[in-house]
């Protein structure tokens, strides 16, 4: 029997997605979820590109779940990783069918709206050379689906028309915002200039005290001048007398 997709779309035009599917194929179905959560929410080519470079065994991936007893890599900052090369190579092909399937489609660059595995069968295995230990085979399934990105962008736009009253709340509070940051602007600058007012009233003001100062300085000195001249007149009358 087929499995349905997990994936039911809303808000979504469906004649602008594209799907692909793998079932039963013989690979662990944790390192084929952690793949998966690598690539949730990219862009195809993006996501088909780091899929190369894991498959080839240039790149880690990532282990969100999954990863008990599993080595931090230090190419992932530390985190928890590994090198899961099958399943890179399952998800590459996945999606590269899928990519090819939004082409017949004739659809423009899309985006990863949905990736999912997990355990879909198990098979019961007995351990060789007749032991009764139990070796069960588990098989896992991948689905992919593709949506085209500017169908995303116009359903946005579309979900924004639909609520004419916040759109005009935005477009009042918008001139109302740049008044008060404009009346703050001159308050400021008002405020700049009462204090250069000030500074320069302050500089006048101690200029003139200075000069009144050198004034009087002056006309004491001019005073004891005359003092000294005039004491020294009635000091050589004296003499001559």
């Amino acid at each position: 029997m087929i499995m349905a997709y997990a994936y039911k779309p809303a808000k979504v035009d469906l004649a602008r997605t594209a799907k692909a599917r793998l079932e039963d194929v013989n690979v662990s179905y944790k390192d084929l979820a952690n793949v998966c959560s690598n690539v949730r929410g990219r862009r195809a080519d993006a996501a088909l590109e780091f899929l190369s470079e894991a498959a080839d065994g240039m790149r880690p991936v990532r282990y969100f779940n999954y990863n008990k007893r599993r080595g931090h890599v230090g190419r992932l900052g530390g985190k928890k990783g590994g090198w899961p090369v099958k399943s890179a190579k399952i998800v590459r092909d996945v999606l590269e069918n899928a990519m090819a399937n939004a082409r017949s489609r004739g659809l423009g660059m899309c985006k990863i709206t949905h990736i999912q595995a997990n355990k879909q069968h198990q098979y019961p295995r007995l351990a060789a050379k007749g032991r009764r230990m139990r070796a069960d085979m588990e098989t896992a399934f991948l689905e992919i689906v593709l949506t085209e990105l500017s169908t995303e962008m116009g359903k946005k736009a579309e979900i924004a028309a639909t609520k004419p009253e916040d759109a005009k709340k935005i477009e009042i509070k918008k001139p109302e915002i740049e008044t008060k940051k404009a009346e703050d602007v001159k308050k400021e600058n008002e405020a700049k200039k009462e204090a250069d007012v000030k500074k320069t009233d302050g500089a006048k003001k101690t200029e003139v005290e200075v000069k009144k100062t050198e004034e009087a300085k002056k006309a004491e000195e001019v005073e004891k001048e005359a003092d000294v001249k005039k004491s020294e007149e009635v000091k050589n009358v004296d003499a001559k007398a």
